[in-house]
Formats: C-alpha cells, structure tokens, sequence
C-alpha cells in the first residue's frame, strides 16, 4: 500500500489500465487511493499547475452527476513532472472532488464524494480536441 513513488512509472501504468476499463472506473479510484494517496515521496514530487481548460468540463460533469446546478471550489491540481499526469481535489455542493487525468490518453475520472445516490459518483472523461494542454510544464 502507498508505493506509488518505488516504481512510478509500473504505478502510473497500471492506474492508467484501470482507467482505460470500459465500465468499472472506481477501480481506479481506488488504486489511487490505496497506491498513491498516502506516498509522502509521490505527494511531494508533485507541482502545483493550475489546468484551466478542466474546470468547466468538471463544473459541467458535476451538475450532470448531481443533478443540479453547481460549482467546483478551490479546484488544486499537481503535475507530475515528466510523466503528464495530474492529479487533486475540489470541492462541490459540501462534497469531496478527486480529480486525475492522463495527458497521454486525453482521459480523466472525476470522483465526487458523497454522490448523489450513495458512496460515491465517477465520471470519466476526456478534452475535446480544441482544448490545448501544455505539455512544456511537464
């Protein structure tokens, strides 16, 4: 458990298999959790890089999964340098956000925490193609 940082590229690899899979995305909500979410190593190699283009395709996922108007607060996103991830958290409507997303496949998951109907809500999504990204930050 927490031993993203041991093998990062092997981890990242593997989140990124779980993310891929065509219905059960909180398997890889949940491997982030368990893998990555308690690595001090991982957590500090982190930076802070702000991903404007994201906020209103979550803003628009978050009125989607919880069926009402709402805004994303205090979205925080950290890159991980040379390997296009990014990853952090929001808040939505007194819920928790957790937000990763893979440059390489232009594919994210959105958990929100409680959801609408239980545990939690996930949502996968991707950028349109418009949408540049900076990939000299990584």
């Amino acid at each position: 458990m927490n031993t993203a940082s041991s093998d990062l590229t092997k981890h990242l690899l593997v989140l990124k298999e779980r993310l891929l899979h065509p219905t059960d995305y909180e398997k890889a909500f949940q491997y982030f959790i368990e893998e990555f979410g308690g690595d001090v190593e991982f957590i500090q190699m982190g930076q802070p890089q702000p991903l404007p283009m994201l906020t209103p395709i979550i803003d628009r996922i978050a009125c989607t999964a919880l069926g009402k108007t709402v805004k994303v607060n205090r979205l925080k996103l950290t890159s991980i340098p040379g390997h296009a991830f990014h990853h952090g958290s929001a808040s939505v409507d007194g819920r928790v956000v957790v937000v990763l997303f893979f440059e390489s496949l232009n594919k994210g998951l959105m958990t929100i925490i409680p959801g609408a109907r239980g545990a939690a809500e996930f949502a996968r999504f991707s950028l349109p193609a418009a949408v540049p990204m900076n990939p000299s930050a990584n």
